[in-house]
């Protein structure tokens, strides 16, 4: 039986309108019902998921939420930090130098989940309104080698980031996890941090067997959860990495997806 499913947001539970269809609301209420814990799992910071979990009655004493591609792990009701893991700032100064030459655009969230940038652009004015947060103009220059970040992104065009992505320095690579979690998103986090490993932190901190898990993406972002879980499931519209880790392909996000996925599997 599956106990614990995380599903992310973008391109998975949400259709291409930012919406959450009706059908995916009665499948993730129907397996609350048949004893499974719904997560999201997103990259969003609290303020840009905390809507979702209204709308969708995730607001208990025994609900959690992954945020920041798994660098948070919150209980929803109290915000209690399950697991949090951070950059420094000198890891923070090397990625801005690194996106400089690379000519992407460039901003971080800091540890009390500010939004900085060194000068306002549209992908990062798309993160601001996504998380309905402002973003902050700094200098890094001036950030402290012991400040502390949650993660620090290179933003821009789908091509500019695909050519970025392709020049990363292998060490870089090995030292910070790096995911995709949208084409003009790429995130650089704690190399320990990735939404698989939140899911596999959460389910210890439930005492639920990974058998006993499943998860729902369709990005780069998602990959880890995909593996990781007990099922993982790819949504029909998911990158091409993702469906070819896949346990098994859903229909589309503008299919409600999540429900086919939900209801397949919860109702056998």
């Amino acid at each position: 039986m599956i106990k614990l499913c995380t599903i992310d947001l973008d391109g998975t539970l949400f259709d291409n309108q930012k919406k959450i269809s009706q059908e995916n609301k009665i499948a993730i209420e129907n397996a609350k019902k048949l004893g499974c814990k719904i997560v999201i799992a997103t990259g969003r910071p609290m303020s840009g998921v905390l809507p979702v979990l209204q709308e969708l009655y995730l607001l208990n004493e025994d609900d959690y939420v992954i945020c920041y591609n798994g660098a948070k792990i919150l209980k929803v009701q109290s915000n209690e930090v399950i697991f949090a893991s951070t950059l420094d700032g000198k890891s923070a100064k090397e990625l801005y130098a690194l996106s400089k030459k690379l000519k992407t655009n460039y901003h971080a969230f800091r540890l009390n989940e500010e939004l900085i940038t060194d000068m306002h652009n549209p992908y990062t004015d798309k993160e601001a309104s996504l998380n309905k947060i402002n973003d902050i103009i700094v200098d890094f220059k001036n950030i402290k080698d012991s400040d502390l970040f949650i993660k620090c992104m290179m933003v821009g065009s789908s091509d500019t980031l695909d050519t970025a992505f392709n020049q990363l320095p292998s060490d870089i690579l090995k030292t910070y996890s790096v995911v995709r979690s949208s084409p003009i998103f790429l995130e650089f986090l704690n190399k320990n941090s990735h939404k698989g490993a939140a899911l596999e932190i959460l389910a210890n901190h439930l005492g639920i067997s990974m058998n006993e898990t499943m998860a729902i993406g369709d990005a780069g972002n998602d990959l880890e959860m995909i593996r990781r879980a007990g099922i993982g499931v790819a949504m029909k519209n998911s990158f091409k990495e993702i469906l070819y880790e896949a346990d098994f392909i859903t229909t589309s996000n503008e299919e409600s997806g999540v429900a086919f996925a939900l209801n397949h599997f919860l109702n056998k």
